[in-house]
């Protein structure tokens, strides 16, 4: 436990550098505050749930916040919004890979919690401000905009349930020459109630908003949880399913972590107004994600074998103060995934990169001194290459990592549009 910590490092090296009128020296994030397999131990201390939304089909006719005013027609006083309310379901995505291609087995359980959630759209500048609202804008279907997520809450019953703020963002895109809207938004949680009391997370939504203004898609949300509140050694019982609500979705729930401690995490070309590029390799290995509400809400995550890997770029400031409640630190990717068939050859790419995330400090009761982050983000499937040429969708992030040592503990969703479901293994 040699290693002084990073914090001190950043702190030393930016005051000696505005003492010698040079840009501050970078940390080693490589090294080792605590020992890596501990902080890798520690960062997977969470309650990790996967999650299926679907619209509650009696929320329609209430959905649109435009006022109805008819002087007002197109909601230019108080702007445009949408009053989502979902129930919630178990959802497992397990990543497969056969001989030739990758497939995905799915199920959708019946419900077992709800999310609602109002959003706000607002131009493109307006800033993530918990507790206010974004200038108004009306609603595009056929442009991207910007949205903010006023009281979020998610409910599993018996009063255990959260609330949050978050932002968002819209996505048109045209399948099989048919317009579709998807949407993504990033929340932090700042109220736990029940089993989340005191408890800090993040949750991230993929999904498509319907011409009835309904939510239909996933949603991950990753608890802090250093005690085990919620995660533990409580099996999970595999979900009894329901109809798929969006058979033309496919997602791909990934864990991504180092091999080992002998990866290394290296600073690539500076991308200018103060950032740092981390290139940083990571495995990806199948995941399952359940959780049950009977007898309180509590969650299992199974790792399985080995699907591939990702190298990805990530742009932040290093130096700044750490992400808070009431001001998270912004950051961005671009991020390369392999996939390999049981041979481990490669099956198909696919480049993807966060456009929107916010990231914050991460403490460990278990370990003082260690320094770290939790982010969440997203940003759109860029192409593809192999089994995935031509492919569109969305990618989410929802993760935790060590700084000195860089450990990592992420959870990707690729959410790809399969109207004719191939990726979807015949169950």
């Amino acid at each position: 436990m040699s290693q002084e910590p990073v914090s001190s490092q950043i702190s030393q090296g930016t005051a000696s550098a505005a003492a010698a009128g040079s840009p501050p020296s970078l940390p080693d994030v490589n090294a080792e505050t605590y020992p890596f397999e501990y902080v890798q131990y520690l960062l997977d201390q969470t309650a990790d749930f996967n999650l299926f939304a679907v619209p509650d089909p009696q929320h329609a006719a209430t959905a649109t916040l435009t006022p109805t005013d008819p002087s007002d027609y197109f909601g230019l006083n108080g702007g445009y919004g949408v009053s989502l309310r979902c129930s919630l379901h178990q959802f497992d995505s397990m990543v497969q890979s056969p001989d030739i291609g990758l497939q995905v087995n799915e199920a959708v359980g019946e419900p077992r919690g709800s999310f609602s959630s109002l959003c706000f759209f607002g131009p493109d500048d307006s800033n993530w401000s918990p507790g206010q609202l974004p200038p108004p804008a009306i609603f595009d279907p056929w442009r991207s905009q910007r949205l903010t997520m006023l009281n979020p809450e998610f409910s599993f019953g018996g009063g255990d349930r959260f609330q949050g703020f978050g932002i968002g963002r819209t996505f048109p895109v045209t399948v099989n020459g048919k317009p579709d809207l998807l949407v993504s938004a990033v929340g932090n949680v700042t109220d736990g109630f029940g089993k989340f009391s005191g408890l800090e997370g993040t949750f991230i939504l993929t999904g498509k908003l319907r011409p009835d203004l309904g939510f239909l898609g996933n949603i991950t949300c990753r608890i802090v949880d250093p005690y085990g509140y919620i995660h533990g050694d409580r099996e999970v019982s595999p979900p009894t399913t329901i109809r798929d609500p969006d058979p033309a979705s496919t997602f791909l729930l990934l864990r991504g972590q180092k091999q080992d401690k002998s990866v290394r995490t290296t600073y690539g070309p500076p991308p200018g107004g103060g950032m740092v590029s981390l290139i940083t390799p990571s495995q990806l290995r199948a995941v399952q994600c359940s959780f049950s509400s009977r007898g309180g809400v509590h969650t299992e995550r199974r790792v399985g074998r080995v699907v591939g890997n990702m190298d990805a770029d990530v742009h932040f400031d290093l130096l700044a103060p750490p992400g808070t409640a009431r001001a998270p630190v912004p950051f961005t990717t671009q991020e390369d995934y392999r996939f390999v068939d049981c041979n481990e050859q490669i099956v198909g790419t696919i480049n993807a990169g966060v456009v929107e995330g916010i990231s914050f400090k991460l403490e460990f009761p278990a370990a003082p001194g260690q320094a770290g982050v939790r982010f969440a983000g997203f940003g759109p499937i860029n192409g593809g290459t192999g089994a995935f040429d031509g492919i569109q969708g969305m990618l989410t992030v929802n993760s935790l990592i060590g700084i000195a040592p860089h450990a990592l503990s992420l959870l990707h969703v690729l959410h790809i549009l399969d109207p004719e479901g191939r990726f979807q293994r015949a169950s």
